[in-house]
């Protein structure tokens, strides 16, 4: 792709739509924005690239501090790299890599027999301890690792054996990648009756030539100034872990926020200080907002301390809007600004992490830094509506700042024959109705041929003088996590004639109308959604060939009408879900009324396993059906794209960048419709693996392919499936892999949407590789 200076985006509001609510409400959002700097100059305390540490590997994926997760971490990550282990002490005082003494949600032995509780740090814990096990017992091929955290795969668990500091620390013997050693509960340690102290176990293992860490870091003082000399010997660098500033930090009885006041103590028996993140980026609890970044960084720089943040993970939730659930925006806060950075990031997910380190720049002192053109649309799906309510002056004005192409009006209508942009014909969906008691009591009603006959308030049954009265309300789409409510109920619904204006008045971005369920409203309701539409665009005079418009459906016959009436316009068949009772028709019908096909993401990227269980929650073999529709000369778009973990599956390590990647590298899709549309974009633009032209251009870093069907599938390719279409409506047939159950449209939902899979020839592959680095 060509490198060529990005067009700046501006957004003109007609005085007719211009809202003082919509004005007050931009200004509040922009002012939680970040001004981004990575070119500037590393504001590392030694201006240096910040350092990933991966805690206990990928542990986002796999059960953490095992075999697998290391080595996925020493693979998938950019140097400088450091491998975490969380040192827990065994009944015969040798090391083990565990999270936390309790080892009961981490941990399966044939060995648990016999729980026990025990006081740490003041709290009775009851559960499996290491300390009641020897070193053996914990190695044992009876004892394995499981994911500790439920919300990702368990399909790893009790697979991998568990890990040593000692196995670890050899790691760095003669490998860019080092150790990083993490001790918390020394006093608990210190008093627990054993053969030694852990005082005495760390003096040995620090003092050893060949597996002594690289960084050492505890919660506690007392075990630091104790190693200290033993430390400076060996070259281990010490760092004190700061937990909540209101808990008391054991061996001085002193809060974490009192210890904070007096850097420069801290500086005479560690090099640095590990720190939630939220210590550098507060949030506000209520708005899940950004609060003003503390000085805390700055301050430990000038106290010559070098500061790590934790609590790094993708599938963190709840955590601030401002990142729009995308983490390469949260890394870059830490990363990226222009009076500091962070000298590490502690991270679940390091793979990412390398990306917003090594691929991403917003910006440089010397100017705008030049970004690419991209052959890729990207196309607003509802407008901005991962961040807005979706379809209104909000969504649609943020979608154009982030870069959109085109926006879209999903189009309604109203009994009287108004088009409206509305993400679905039930108000419930994403209008404070249900708050209009008269039109609620009035208008709740289903329909047997209509969303599956589920009770709505639906749009055709309601005048828009009605209709007009309402305001949106975020759609989220997965139960589980609530997109921004901060906006709710504050801006009004659009007909599709006033999104017309406002896109013409923003001159650039293109117009995509999606006219929805044509066939039903003319034939149950006498509403002719197609020829409202076309009047639409008539009175709007977007009817020559030089306007940028794009007209989407699911039924042919309203593409051939709009192919009639408005022959400049490029069409764009939208693929539903399958119908397994629809009537075959050959696929070269489509070029007769369509030039664009929008295909939907559980025919790109299918799952494994079609029921929706968690723990097979993966990508199935990859299909032809991108292909397919390319050897028809048809424009492919891909709908829809969010960046919530839980819309893609495992396989992407609840990373959207990586899935972004899949779609662009691997599906070569030609645009995508998506929720987060600066995400999309940031990726085309802004994206150095998409500027090999540029000084910026990594050394030896490669983002993260990954290849769908790798971990519950043989890597190879699906046969070609024969595309098929159906009418009405017309839809693809994909065939499913012999591997997997067929899939059902009923039972697959919106959350299982695709993913990228990381190319593991096998585990055993990957095992080999750390094997090697050991020995």
């Amino acid at each position: 792709m060509k490198c060529c200076p990005a067009a700046s985006v501006s957004v003109l509001l007609s005085s007719s739509l211009l809202l003082l609510p919509l004005l007050l409400l931009l200004s509040t959002q922009e002012a939680q924005g970040l001004d981004f700097n990575i070119t500037a100059g590393r504001k590392t305390l030694s201006g240096a690239t910040p350092l990933i540490i991966a805690n206990g590997g990928t542990s986002g994926l796999y059960p953490d501090q095992t075999l697998p997760a290391y080595t996925d971490a020493i693979n998938t990550s950019s140097l400088p790299l450091s491998l975490l282990c969380d040192l827990q002490l065994t009944k015969d005082n040798l090391g083990i890599c565990r999270t936390g003494l309790n080892l009961t949600q981490s941990t399966v032995s044939s060995y648990f027999n016999v729980t026990n509780t025990y006081v740490v740090d003041g709290v009775p814990v009851f559960g499996y301890f290491s300390v009641d096990y020897t070193l053996a017992e914990l190695l044992s091929p009876n004892t394995t690792a499981v994911q500790s955290n439920f919300a990702r795969s368990p399909i790893f668990d009790q697979v991998y054996n568990l890990f040593t500091p000692e196995t670890l620390g050899s790691v760095q013997q003669g490998s860019p990648v080092t150790f990083w050693l993490n001790v918390e509960h020394a006093s608990f340690y210190q008093q627990h009756p054993g053969k030694n102290s852990l005082a005495s176990y760390l003096t040995n293992l620090v003092a050893s030539q060949h597996i002594s860490p690289a960084y050492l870091s505890a919660t506690e003082v007392g075990i630091l100034k104790l190693i200290g000399p033993t430390a400076k010997k060996s070259g281990t660098t010490l760092i004190l872990k700061i937990l909540q500033p209101t808990d008391v930090e054991q061996s001085t009885n002193t809060t974490y926020g009192t210890l904070l006041q007096n850097l420069t103590d801290i500086r005479t028996y560690a090099s640095g200080i590990l720190v939630p993140k939220t210590l550098v980026w507060p949030i506000d609890n209520t708005t899940l907002y950004l609060q003003a970044h503390t000085s805390l960084v700055q301050d430990a720089h000038k106290a010559q301390l070098s500061v790590y943040a934790y609590d790094f993970a993708n599938d963190q939730y709840p955590n601030s809007y401002n990142y729009s659930f995308d983490p390469i925006a949260e890394y870059l806060a830490y990363l990226g600004q222009p009076d500091f950075s962070v000298d590490g990031v502690l991270t679940d997910f390091p793979s990412t992490a390398s990306e917003a380190i090594m691929l991403w720049n917003h910006g440089s002192t010397a100017g705008p830094e030049p970004t690419q053109s991209s052959s890729k649309l990207v196309i607003s799906h509802n407008g901005d509506s991962g961040d807005f309510p979706g379809c209104t002056m909000l969504a649609y004005t943020g979608a154009i700042n982030g870069g959109a192409d085109y926006i879209d009006c999903p189009v309604q209508i109203t009994s009287d024959g108004v088009p409206i942009c509305r993400e679905s014909a039930d108000l419930l969906q994403s209008t404070n109705v249900a708050t209009n008691h008269a039109l609620f009591q009035n208008f709740l009603s289903s329909y047997p041929g209509f969303d599956n006959g589920t009770q709505g308030v639906f749009t055709f049954d309601i005048p828009w003088a009605d209709l007009s009265t309402l305001r949106a309300t975020i759609y989220s789409p997965l139960a589980e996590i609530s997109r921004n409510k901060g906006n709710d109920n504050a801006v009004a619904i659009l007909t599709l004639a006033e999104f017309l204006q406002f896109a013409k008045n923003n001159s650039g971005v293109g117009i995509y109308i999606d006219v929805q369920n044509a066939v039903y409203l003319r034939t149950f309701h006498s509403l002719d959604i197609v020829d409202a539409v076309i009047n639409a665009l008539k009175t709007a005079n977007l009817t020559s060939e030089t306007d940028k418009v794009l007209i989407a459906s699911e039924d042919s016959s309203a593409l051939v009408a709009f192919q009639q009436a408005m022959p400049y316009h490029q069409r764009v068949y939208r693929v539903p879900y399958l119908d397994p009772n629809a009537v075959t028709v050959t696929p070269p019908e489509i070029k007769n009324y369509a030039s664009f096909v929008a295909i939907p993401k559980q025919l790109v990227d299918p799952l494994n396993d079609f029921s929706g269980n968690a723990s097979t929650f993966f990508l199935a073999a990859a299909t032809q059906v991108v292909k397919q529709a390319h050897a028809l000369n048809l424009t492919v778009l891909y709908y829809w794209q969010e960046n919530e973990f839980q819309a893609f599956a495992f396989d992407y390590r609840s990373d959207p960048i990586l899935q972004i990647n899949s779609l662009v590298s691997f599906h070569n899709v030609d645009g995508i419709i998506t929720d987060f549309p600066a995400t999309v974009y940031d990726f085309l633009h802004k994206n150095q693996c998409y500027k090999p032209t540029l000084s910026m251009m990594p050394a030896n870093y490669t983002m993260l392919t990954v290849m769908p069907g790798s971990f519950l599938v043989p890597v190879a390719e699906a046969p070609a499936p024969a595309l098929q279409v159906v009418e009405p409506p017309i839809s693809f047939e994909v065939p499913v892999p012999a591997s997997s159950p067929a899939p059902s449209p009923t039972v697959v939902k919106p959350s299982a949407a695709s993913k990228l899979s990381l190319t593991f020839t096998s585990t055993l592959a990957f095992a080999s590789l750390l094997l090697c680095i050991l020995l």
